[in-house]
C-alpha cells in the first residue's frame, strides 16, 4: 500500500473511531442513569448497597451575626503637613535624615541669615533712637509747661512740643514692632518641624535658593499612626448605619464607634481593627454616595498613607440565626433545602458502634451569604444535626440510614471525596457491618 492509500485508509477511520467513542460514552452514560433509576430502597439491598454511610453533621446554634459589607478604601496620613520657606535665602544646610520620625520643633534646615542679623541690629537702632528722642521731647515738655505759667512762651509752643512727644512714643511703638519682625524673620532662617511624624524626602537641597514669596516646599511630614482610611458608600447605607450606631450607643452606655476591619490587598487581615469617625455631611449628587472615614491604628508603621485596602463596614445585625456551611444547602426553584440527623430508636444497634439515623428535609429560609456560610432565618431548631457532607452519596444509594459524626471543615470526612483511600474504605466497611 502506498503512502496516499495509507493517508486516505486513516482519514475515513478517524470519524468512525469519533463515533465510536462518542457512543460508547452515551452508553456509559446511560447505564448510570438507569443504575440510579432503579436504585430504591427496596433495591438496595439487592445490590448489597450498605445500610449506613457516614455523614458529617454540625450542631445548629443561634447566634447575633452582623453583616457587613466589603469596600475598598484608601488610607490617608491623619496628619500632613508641608514644611514650606518662610523667608527667601539660601540654604545653608540640612539637618535630618530623610525618612526618619522627627519630633515638632526640631531643626530641619538652615537658612543663611546674615541679612536677616543686620535687619535685626537696624531695626534695634531705630528703637533706641526712637527711645532718645522721647526723652528729649518729654524734657521740652517739662520746660514749656514752666515757661507758659510765666508767659515767656507762647501756649501754642507747648502745643508743638506735645504733640513731639506723642510722635516719640508712636515710633517707639513702631520700631519696636520692626524689632519684633526682624526677630521672627532670623528665627524662620532656621526651619522646623510643625508636628511630629515621620518626614519624607527634601524638595530642595543645601544651595538651593528658596522664597517666601512662591512658599518653596522643602519637606513633607505625615504622621501615620493612627491613619485614616477613606471609603464611598451610598446614602441609604450609611442612614442604615448611623441607625445601627445610635442603637448601639443607647445599648453600650455612649459607646458608639462602629468597629471595621481591614484587608490588605492580597486579602490578609490586618491584625488591629478600625473605628468609624466621621461621615460627610454631603452626598455627591451624581453617584448617590458620601465618604466615611474610619481611624485605624499603626503603632508599627507597617501601613502607608496612599495604599489601597479593603473594608468591611458592618450595617445590620441579625439575632437568633444560624450560619450553616452552604455545601449543606440545596438551591433550587422550589426552594433552599437541607438535611438533618434524626435519631432512628428502631434501628438495631450494636454494642461499641455508632448508633444509626434517620435524615429529614427542612426547607429553609436565607437572608444572605456571609463568607463561606448561609445565614439562616428559619426553618430548623437549635440543636438539631444538621448534615453537612456526604449527603450526596447517600441519596445516590438510597442508604436508608446515616451515622452521624462530627464534622470538620479542614479534615474531610471518612469515606468523603477528600479523604484518604484506607479512611473511607474503613468507614465504609463499618458501614456494612450495620
Amino acid at each position: 500500500m502506498t503512502a496516499k492509500e495509507r493517508a486516505a485508509s486513516s482519514g475515513k477511520r478517524q470519524p468512525t473511531l469519533f463515533l465510536s467513542s462518542f457512543f460508547g460514552m452515551a452508553a456509559v452514560l446511560a447505564g448510570l442513569l438507569a443504575l440510579s433509576a432503579i436504585l430504591t430502597p427496596q433495591t438496595a439491598f439487592a445490590l448489597d448497597i450498605p445500610k449506613a454511610l457516614p455523614v458529617g453533621i454540625m450542631a445548629a446554634k443561634k447566634q447575633s451575626v452582623t453583616i457587613a459589607d466589603n469596600l475598598p478604601g484608601r488610607l490617608d496620613a491623619s496628619k500632613n503637613a508641608v514644611v514650606r520657606a518662610r523667608v527667601t535665602g539660601i540654604v545653608e544646610k540640612r539637618l535630618f535624615k530623610e525618612g526618619s520620625y522627627v519630633k515638632q520643633g526640631e531643626p530641619l534646615f538652615r537658612i543663611d541669615d546674615r541679612t536677616f542679623r543686620a535687619t535685626l541690629q537696624s531695626a534695634q537702632g531705630s528703637l533706641n533712637r526712637a527711645i532718645a528722642q522721647k526723652k528729649l521731647n518729654e524734657a521740652n515738655v517739662a520746660r514749656y509747661r514752666k515757661l507758659v505759667k510765666s508767659n515767656a512762651i507762647s501756649r501754642q509752643a507747648l502745643d508743638q512740643a506735645e504733640a513731639s512727644l506723642s510722635t516719640s512714643m508712636a515710633d517707639i511703638e513702631i520700631a519696636r514692632a520692626a524689632v519684633t519682625q526682624a526677630k521672627i524673620n532670623l528665627e524662620y532662617c532656621t526651619v522646623t518641624a510643625p508636628i511630629s511624624g515621620y518626614i519624607g524626602k527634601q524638595e530642595v537641597t543645601v544651595g538651593a535658593l528658596v522664597s517666601a514669596n512662591t512658599a518653596t516646599e522643602m519637606a513633607n511630614i505625615r504622621q501615620i499612626d493612627p491613619l485614616y482610611v477613606n471609603i464611598q458608600q451610598s446614602a441609604s447605607k450609611i442612614l442604615r448605619l448611623k441607625k445601627m450606631m445610635a442603637e448601639k450607643a443607647a445599648a453600650d452606655s455612649g459607646e458608639s464607634a462602629a468597629q471595621v476591619k481591614i484587608f490588605l490587598d492580597d486579602g490578609t487581615p490586618y491584625p488591629h481593627s478600625g473605628s468609624l469617625i466621621f461621615t460627610d455631611v454631603v452626598v455627591d449628587e451624581a453617584t448617590g454616595e458620601a465618604t466615611v472615614r474610619a481611624s485605624v491604628p499603626n503603632p508599627d508603621n507597617f501601613l502607608m498613607p496612599g495604599l489601597y485596602v479593603r473594608v468591611e463596614v458592618p450595617q445590620l445585625t441579625l439575632d437568633d440565626v444560624f450560619l450553616i456551611p452552604q455545601q449543606a444547602v440545596s438551591r433550587s426553584e422550589k426552594g433552599d433545602l437541607l438535611f438533618v440527623a434524626v435519631p432512628d430508636p428502631k434501628a438495631p444497634q450494636e454494642e461499641g458502634k455508632p448508633p444509626l439515623s434517620l435524615y429529614q428535609p427542612r426547607p429553609v429560609q436565607i437572608a444572605r451569604s456571609q463568607g463561606d456560610n448561609w445565614i439562616i432565618t428559619g426553618g430548623i431548631e437549635e440543636g438539631e444535626q444538621v448534615i453537612v457532607d456526604g449527603m450526596i452519596k447517600v441519596q445516590m444509594l438510597h442508604v436508608p440510614h446515616v451515622i452521624a459524626m462530627p464534622w470538620n471543615m479542614k479534615t474531610p470526612m471518612p469515606g468523603a471525596p477528600g479523604a484518604g483511600g484506607k479512611q473511607g474504605s474503613g468507614a465504609e466497611a463499618q458501614a456494612e457491618k450495620h
